[in-house]
């Protein structure tokens, strides 16, 4: 697997882009491992991560991200093991750490030697960090679809669909406690897209967190969006989103002008898609 690796590798240029594609193939790595052990009978595959391994979206993302829709049979800790054994057998050296809240299970799969032997740092001590987190209490109203993935190699996943994945972004941009350039990248992705909303699932995260109901449609939605924008140093977020964009120049866009624009054309035709079945 290692020699996989190096070899795709050996096609890029910059230091970036060789750290980035590594990290999108243990990603992916992870992902198919958690497919072969069949444990998207139990997760849904949510995040940056999903939006840019199913969607392509045009940015990095760190993190696997998951909501544990079935907690029949599921076991973290043997999730973890699973994980170390297949990720050794692969050839790789691996050191697991995880952390449970009432709430969230989380996991760092740190992967040790394998910068300095690919020659992307100089210490043989640096680790490269992935880390796993699991909503174990998603709010209702999700919808779910299964996708099959093939960038380096074969693995499908169950993920929220893109409704759904919408929502939840939503959710982070406007009740996160501080300013993400990620959201906001993210943000501006969907509007373009025109992506629909699911609002079943919006009002129930915000609820879920808020501590309190929520009705939002998109008139509301509009008004939340718009006054979140001009509260915001964009200057601040073009700085901590740079590293993740494919394309450098696409922080231009990073104004308000443009994300109110993108609201309010994205958000005009937005309708909840009607479908026979729901998650949750």
């Amino acid at each position: 697997m290692k020699e996989l690796v190096k070899t795709k590798l050996s096609g890029l240029k910059t230091a970036d882009e060789k750290y980035n594609f590594l990290r999108e193939f243990l990603q992916e790595l992870i992902l198919q491992i958690l497919d072969r052990h069949k444990y998207f009978r139990n997760l849904a595959f949510v995040g940056g991560t999903a939006l840019r391994m199913l969607y392509d979206l045009p940015r990095f993302s760190e993190d696997l991200d998951f909501c544990l829709i079935n907690k029949r049979n599921f076991n973290f800790n043997k999730m973890l093991e699973t994980l170390q054994k297949e990720l050794s057998l692969s050839g790789f050296e691996v050191e697991i750490s995880k952390s449970a809240t009432r709430t969230v299970y989380s996991s760092f799969v740190k992967f040790k030697k394998i910068l300095f032997e690919l020659a992307l740092s100089p210490h043989p001590e640096e680790k490269l960090f992935i880390k796993l987190e699991i909503d174990s209490n998603p709010p209702k109203g999700y919808k779910t679809e299964i996708n099959l993935i093939n960038k380096n190699f074969f693995f499908k996943v169950l993920n929220y669909e893109p409704a759904s994945l919408f929502a939840s972004k939503l959710h982070a941009f406007l009740f996160r406690k501080y300013a993400k350039g990620r959201d906001f990248y993210d943000l501006l992705w969907f509007l373009t897209r025109k992506t629909p909303v699911n609002f079943k699932l919006l009002n129930a995260a915000a609820k879920q967190t808020e501590k309190k109901p929520f009705h939002l449609d998109a008139v509301k939605l509009k008004e939340m969006l718009v006054k979140k924008i001009r509260q915001v140093n964009f200057k601040h977020l073009q700085n901590e989103l740079a590293p993740f964009l494919l394309n450098k120049h696409e922080l231009a866009y990073f104004q308000a002008e443009y994300f109110i624009n993108a609201i309010e054309r994205g958000l005009a035709t937005t309708k909840e898609k009607r479908t026979k079945k729901g998650g949750g």
